[in-house]
C-alpha cells in the first residue's frame, strides 16, 4: 500500500498587541504537485485573511470613484495620462469644467477613436502645463486671477498663450478688467468682480459704508446713467490700500495763510491734491470727505469736487456734502454737479 507523502512547512504565529503576523506557508503534496503560497499579512484578531483583502480592495475602489481616477488624453497624436484632480486643480476655469465628473457636456469634447479627448495642442506644451498644475495641488489654494503659468522657453509665449486662453487658465478669465481707468465698460464684461455698494448721486456719500461692505483685496469703483445700467460711464481699479488712503495735499491755504503738509489738514473746502498713480489711477481721498480718480498723477483742486476739465471723462469724485453753497460737486465723468440727482449712480465691487 502507497502512502502520498505530505510536506507541510511550519505555520509560526506571532500574537503582539492583539495582532496576528502570519509568516508565509507552502504545503506541497504528491499528488496534487503544486505549491500554495500565502502572502505576508497584518490582521486584527477575529478577522480572516479573506476579509481583510476584501475591505482592502473594497476601500481602494471606493477611494478611486469618489476622488479620483486616471483620464488618458490625446495631445496632437501623443497619448497622455494624469489624475483628473489634476485637470480640475484650479476650479472654475475651463479645463476643471471639461472634467469635471457632473460635466454633463462632455460628450462635446472631440475624442479619438480610443476615447480619449483630443487637443490639438503641442504634446510638449500641454505636458509642461500638466507639470505646473500637478505643482500646484501641492501649494494653498489661490483665487484663479492670481495664478501665473510660466510658457517652456522664451520662443513659444505666444502658442502657449493661446492654449491657456482655450483651457480658460488665464487671469484675465477669472478677473476682468484687472487695472486701470475705463470709459463705458459695460457690465457683462465683467469677470470675477461682485457688487457691494451702490446708490443714486442724491444720497450724500458715506466713505465708511465702503470700508464695512467692500473689504476686498481690490476695488472696482464706477458710475453710470441709470437709464443705461448696462454700461459703467466710468470705472477706475486699484488695490484696496491705495484706494482709500488719504490724500496727500500739496499745500492747504485757509484765510490765504498755508498750512505745511506735515500738520494735521485743518481746511474745510478748497485745497490742493497730488495724486499718486498706481497702475494708471491717481486715487483720492480728501478726510473722508471727498473721494475720487483721475488718470495716472495729478495736481488738482478739490472744492469740495474735482472741477477741471483737463482730461474730464477720466475723473470722477463723491463728496459727503450734499448741500454745496459754491464750487464744484459730484461728478462722473465730465458731467459735473450731480449731488442731488437720482438719474446717476455710484457702484463699487470687489474681490476676495
Amino acid at each position: 500500500m502507497m502512502f502520498s507523502t505530505l510536506l507541510v512547512c511550519i505555520l509560526s504565529i506571532v500574537h503582539f498587541n492583539h495582532q496576528i503576523f502570519i509568516q508565509p506557508a507552502v504545503i506541497n503534496t504528491n499528488d496534487i504537485q503544486n505549491e500554495t503560497f500565502i502572502e505576508n499579512v497584518t490582521i486584527h484578531e477575529d478577522t480572516t485573511i479573506a476579509e481583510v483583502i476584501d475591505v482592502a480592495h473594497e476601500e481602494t475602489d471606493k477611494s478611486i470613484s469618489l476622488f479620483d481616477d486616471v483620464v488618458e488624453l490625446n495631445i496632437g497624436g501623443q497619448k497622455i495620462t494624469t489624475l483628473r484632480s489634476t485637470l480640475t486643480v484650479i476650479p472654475n476655469s475651463k479645463l476643471a469644467q471639461m472634467f469635471n465628473k457632473d460635466n454633463t457636456k462632455k460628450k462635446n469634447l472631440p475624442m479619438d477613436k480610443s476615447g480619449a479627448v483630443f487637443f490639438d495642442y503641442n504634446p510638449m506644451y500641454f505636458n509642461f502645463l500638466l507639470d505646473q498644475l500637478r505643482a500646484f495641488k501641492r501649494m494653498p489654494k489661490k483665487p484663479g486671477y492670481q495664478i501665473q503659468f510660466q510658457a517652456p522657453y522664451m520662443n513659444s509665449p505666444m502658442n502657449f498663450t493661446h492654449m491657456l486662453v482655450d483651457l480658460g487658465l488665464t487671469q484675465n478669465y477669472f478677473l476682468s478688467p484687472t487695472e486701470g481707468t475705463h470709459i463705458n465698460l459695460t457690465v457683462n464684461s465683467l469677470a470675477g468682480w461682485k457688487e457691494c455698494y451702490r446708490s443714486t448721486y442724491n444720497i450724500p456719500f458715506d466713505f465708511s459704508v465702503i470700508k464695512k461692505s467692500c473689504n476686498g483685496s481690490r476695488l472696482l469703483v464706477g458710475c453710470r446713467n441709470i437709464n443705461n445700467k448696462n454700461v459703467l460711464t466710468l470705472a477706475g481699479i486699484g488695490q484696496y490700500e491705495d484706494v482709500v488712503h488719504p490724500c496727500l495735499p500739496k499745500q492747504c491755504k485757509t484765510n490765504g495763510k498755508s498750512k505745511k503738509k506735515n500738520k494735521k489738514l485743518t481746511c474745510s473746502s478748497s485745497y490742493q491734491c497730488i495724486t499718486q498713480g498706481k497702475r494708471g489711477v491717481g486715487w483720492y481721498n480728501a478726510n473722508n470727505q471727498t473721494w475720487g480718480f483721475v488718470r495716472g498723477s495729478l495736481s488738482f483742486v478739490i472744492d469740495p469736487c474735482d472741477p477741471s476739465d483737463l482730461d474730464s471723462d477720466y475723473r470722477l469724485c463723491w463728496t459727503k456734502q450734499s448741500d454745496i453753497k459754491k464750487g464744484t460737486g459730484d461728478r462722473c465723468g465730465s458731467t459735473k454737479n450731480l449731488q442731488n440727482s437720482n438719474k446717476y449712480e455710484r457702484l463699487v465691487y470687489y474681490i476676495a
